[in-house]
């Protein structure tokens, strides 16, 4: 990146370390390190505070309105838990700071508009990783190859993504149903919901059938999502706590167009890369044969914090724009409807009830 684009890095402050721990070592990897300053961490446990403060050499705050004081911090990564985030939210924009955060954005979607909205008002920057301010490389070659080889519409896409859990109940909001809908689906499959927004468009309807295999939390572990889609597009998403077979986080994705289909990360774990790469091949019929037409991989994937252009927003003093706005809303809707849906916390008594959206 030109170094002439950000001559002085901006100031940040990560605030909510439960989740914002992990962000903490992007930020000293290559390109956040080169493009933020590290300034301060914040979180209302003050032992937690305290200790990564020293082991990460920065300012140790204990409430937001503390950071807000501080004018030499420009920009605030905020990782609290989804439910009131807008307000947090506000008052940093207010405060006449920038944003990075995380998923699921919010959830209640007219409050996520409304800070939005606000944002673009105010000239402030809002980012967060699912959906990012632009397309993944990998969403993006896969919109090149439908014009480059005429794939022709959109018939279905299917996301599954699984992990390794034995978590306990401890009384957090990742117990608690209204505020983690669908549990393993709102904290894995957010992502591949995200990303069937940004490929499929608008969703209509949703259906969800969950389960609780094994975890202590009383949230399912075990769920599918089925939605209806614009023009027709049925969607999928398997997300699970429940199998250990290597193939943790793949996000796997399937995109059966008209004439052709896309696969992402599907298949032998031979076959993938390490873990947030993107793994792409075009299936066409050619001259009555089958045949592999295109492959790509790239080393990144779609959920990945955009910090490149997150300074080069804030740099350039670009707010965000009603398309950004519209896809991170969308996935907020979709998450406000499986939270209507009655979940039952016996493993054998699956809850299923279709929510428009």
């Amino acid at each position: 990146m030109n170094s002439s684009l950000n001559p002085a890095p901006p100031s940040l402050a990560v605030v909510g370390l439960s989740f914002g721990r992990h962000i903490l070592n992007d930020l000293h990897r290559k390109p956040a390190s080169e493009l933020f300053k590290l300034a301060a961490v914040c979180d209302l446990q003050k032992k937690v505070a305290d200790e990564l403060a020293a082991s990460h050499g920065v300012k140790a705050y204990y409430s937001l309105d503390d950071v807000l004081a501080d004018d030499s911090i420009t920009v605030v990564g905020l990782y609290t838990q989804p439910r009131g985030r807008a307000e947090l939210l506000r008052k940093i924009i207010r405060a006449g700071k920038d944003v990075m955060t995380t998923k699921p954005f919010e959830l209640d979607s007219r409050e996520a508009e409304s800070v939005l909205r606000e944002a673009q008002k105010l000239g402030r920057v809002i980012h967060l990783n699912s959906p990012g301010p632009k397309l993944s490389l990998d969403l993006e070659q896969i919109l090149t190859w439908v014009e480059e080889f005429d794939l022709g519409r959109l018939v279905a896409i299917r996301g599954d993504v699984w992990a390794n859990y034995f978590e306990k109940a401890d009384g957090s909001w990742m117990d608690d149903a209204k505020l983690c809908p669908g549990g393993a689906m709102m904290r894995l499959g957010i992502y591949l919901i995200n990303d069937i927004v940004d490929m499929a468009g608008p969703i209509g309807q949703i259906d969800l059938i969950s389960s609780r295999i094994r975890t202590g939390r009383p949230t399912p572990d075990n769920a599918i999502l089925t939605m209806f889609c614009a023009e027709g597009c049925l969607a999928s998403v398997y997300a699970s706590f429940c199998v250990e077979d290597g193939d943790h986080y793949t996000n796997g994705l399937v995109l059966n167009y008209e004439r052709g289909t896309v696969y992402r990360n599907v298949g032998a774990i031979t076959a993938i890369p390490k873990q947030n790469c993107a793994n792409l091949s075009l299936v066409k019929q050619e001259e009555g044969i089958r045949r592999v037409v295109a492959e790509k991989v790239f080393h990144e994937c779609s959920g990945l914090y955009q910090w490149e252009n997150l300074v080069r927003a804030i740099s350039n003093r670009e707010s965000i724009d009603d398309a950004y706005v519209e896809r991170i809303v969308q996935g907020v809707k979709i998450l406000e409807a499986m939270g209507r849906i009655p979940v039952t916390a016996a493993p054998s008594s699956p809850a299923l009830a279709g929510q428009h959206v």
